[in-house]
């Protein structure tokens, strides 16, 4: 307390005059305030250190844990540890949007014209557009329930495909897959897997997958664990985007959807499953290493 005093008033009277009224050594002065130089630097770098960590987190919509942060500021030039970016969230109250588990139902083997599931939860796939996986979701807007049907390729989890509808039918699904095929056209024998919708088991939608070339999977009954990749995306998509806001028309929908799978989820959100890097990068990085060999 005495040295911080001193050190407030040394531009207006002696350090000498005041260590000797005091009674403190010149010396212990002059250490505390080397030390309190010190001091600030550190206070400086933490709070640099604390607005990278903040802006990670906040360019992340709010989603970024401890693990994905530490190693965009890697990438970024900045080397912290786990421990260091996980004190710097709790003293700041920067906590990521969690999810509570979910709890499937029982399946029961049933005997039906239902397609065989090829896929059977082998989901690490080495070649893009070897398997793509689909599936539907519900939206609430103010005009009622909006539905969302998504294609992912497996290899680089990229949401390749996507359609919406106040409609849940076969035409739904039949738009999802034409804008994945579109993005991919000269693509045959890929493996299409789904669950068990009536959408999906549709004559209608098995003629798209036959005229080209596509192979039908289907996970089994009640066992949403078979087609868990689109079920986490679906997840993810819930709570870091649709909860997180009211939608008064499909139009909102739509324009949110654009931005967060086009814009953030395949071009900007890290997966850990990709050793941390964006489904697009993936896809690029892993395409020049073959072009390169």
């Amino acid at each position: 307390m005495k040295c911080e005093a001193m050190y407030r008033l040394c531009s207006q009277h002696s350090v000498r005059k005041m260590c000797r009224v005091l009674e403190i050594p010149e010396r212990a002065f002059y250490q505390w305030k080397k030390q309190e130089k010190r001091r600030n630097i550190r206070k400086e770098s933490e709070r640099s250190l604390v607005q990278s960590v903040n802006k990670v987190f906040s360019d992340s919509k709010e989603i970024y844990g401890v693990r994905k942060i530490q190693r965009q500021l890697e990438t970024e030039g900045t080397r912290l540890s786990e421990w260091k970016v996980r004190r710097i969230m709790r003293e700041n109250g920067l906590y990521s949007i969690t999810q509570k588990k979910f709890r499937p139902y029982s399946y029961k083997k049933i005997l039906s014209r239902y397609a065989d599931n090829i896929v059977d939860r082998k989901f690490s796939v080495e070649e893009p557009n070897k398997i793509w996986v689909s599936d539907i979701t519900y939206i609430k807007t103010g005009l009622g329930w909006y539905y969302l049907a998504a294609v992912m390729d497996l290899y680089n989890r990229e949401v390749i495909g996507y359609s919406t509808s106040k409609n849940i039918d076969t035409e739904l699904v039949k738009q999802a897959i034409s804008n994945a095929i579109a993005r991919y056209p000269e693509v045959q024998g890929t493996v299409f897997h789904s669950d068990r919708g009536s959408q999906y088991a549709s004559a209608g939608f098995k003629n798209i997958l036959d005229d080209y070339g596509k192979v039908q999977s289907m996970s089994r009954g009640g066992c949403p664990y078979d087609n868990s990749c689109m079920e986490s995306f679906f997840a993810c998509l819930q709570k870091e985007c649709i909860y997180r806001r009211s939608y008064e028309n499909s139009s909102e929908v739509e324009n949110d959807l654009f931005q967060y799978i086009e814009i953030f989820y395949n071009r900007k959100r890290m997966h850990s499953t990709l050793n941390y890097m964006t489904p697009i990068s993936y896809r690029i990085q892993n395409q020049a290493c073959i072009s390169a060999s």
